[in-house]
């Protein structure tokens, strides 16, 4: 049974959920994260929590922080929940020398990461979803609607339907009207532990989702479960899906924690889920949303649904996610991205 768990990625509000629920499950729950405010600093699920460098900038010294951590703290399981998931993966080898580490390796992650591969893979599968037809942006054809997207991107911050003035890794997918919906699965060793599936009715700019209301469909069931099983997959496994009147289609893939963790019911243990096997599917669901960016973005919605963030007993988070936002909004300002790109700015993988 698990005991100790350390979690990177701490200011992802998915992250401070999962803390929650594990620490409520009484394991003892480490965090770390490169920035200096992130959420889960300020939750008390965590028995400790460390500042590490940044692995974008810094992969070495982040993994030789992750390693020192988890040694020092007596770490049973290292479980990289953002973007630096993909930077746990190439120092694998050597963390699973000090505890057991909840991902795939890298070669894995960069099948599902890099977004014109993943399509052309899932057109192999054989199952009943595979992606809208897919090109490298220099082959792309002149005469179809298509959707224009880096090879390597998040929240469909850079998607456009204008090919972009530079195409080199970029690609091109065919444009495909319908109702969008999101997945998250919990995987261990090609076994579907757990799925959620939801739809976002409020989003922070085009798209990242901030409100999360439960769905089903049992297609996306069924494809999470081929690929899942086809790549022997360990870790957080995460869909978009389009539903068209010709069927539904998967547009990318997230090989990690995202918000599909909060329309599971807080009953479903996760230590459980782990230790000891799947759940009936589909699970107990239900609706969250995160209250400041639906007040933001979506005002008629906001408290229509718990807050992600608002908790009785662990009220912090809270409060201080001021503290975290302002960070995001110093790095937009003093690196010249959006603050959706700062979110990200020292975590994200772009290949190697």
């Amino acid at each position: 049974m698990i005991r100790t768990v350390l979690l990177t990625g701490t200011r992802a509000p998915a992250t401070l959920d999962l803390a929650r629920r594990l620490w409520r499950e009484g394991v003892r729950v480490i965090g770390a994260d490169s920035m200096r405010f992130p959420l889960g600093r300020f939750s008390k699920a965590f028995a400790s929590h460390h500042r590490v460098p940044p692995p974008r900038q810094e992969c070495a010294g982040f993994l030789r922080a992750v390693e020192a951590i988890a040694r020092r703290e007596s770490v049973d399981l290292i479980w990289p929940t953002c973007e630096e998931v993909f930077h746990i993966a190439a120092g694998r080898a050597a963390l699973a020398a000090v505890a057991s580490v909840f991902c795939p390796s890298l070669e894995v992650l960069e099948r599902l990461h890099h977004k014109r591969r993943f399509a052309e893979w899932t057109r192999t599968l054989g199952g009943p979803i595979t992606a809208p037809e897919s090109w490298d942006a220099r082959a792309a054809p002149r005469d179809k609607r298509l959707i224009w997207k880096p090879d390597y991107s998040r929240f469909a911050a850079r998607t456009r339907l204008a090919a972009p003035g530079d195409i080199a890794g970029w690609m091109a997918q065919r444009f495909v009207e319908g109702r969008e919906l999101c997945s998250w699965a919990l995987c261990v060793n090609g076994e579907v532990r757990v799925l959620t599936q939801y739809v976002c009715p409020a989003r922070s700019g085009r798209g990242a989702g901030c409100a999360f209301e439960p769905t089903w469909s049992d297609a996306v069931q069924e494809f999470t479960a081929v690929v899942a099983r086809a790549l022997n997959f360990t870790g957080a496994l995460a869909f978009d899906f389009i539903e068209a009147a010709t069927g539904t289609f998967v547009l990318e893939c997230n090989p990690r924690m995202t918000s599909g963790l909060h329309v599971l019911v807080p009953e479903v243990s996760i230590r459980g889920l782990l230790a000891c096997g799947g759940i009936a599917l589909p699970p107990p669901q239900r609706a969250a949303q995160l209250l400041l960016p639906v007040l933001a973005s979506s005002p008629r919605l906001a408290g229509s649904s718990p807050d992600v963030l608002a908790c009785a007993d662990d009220p912090a988070p809270a409060w201080a996610q001021g503290l975290a936002v302002a960070e995001f909004l110093c790095r937009s300002f003093t690196q010249r991205v959006s603050v959706l790109a700062a979110t990200t700015l020292d975590i994200e993988y772009n290949g190697c």
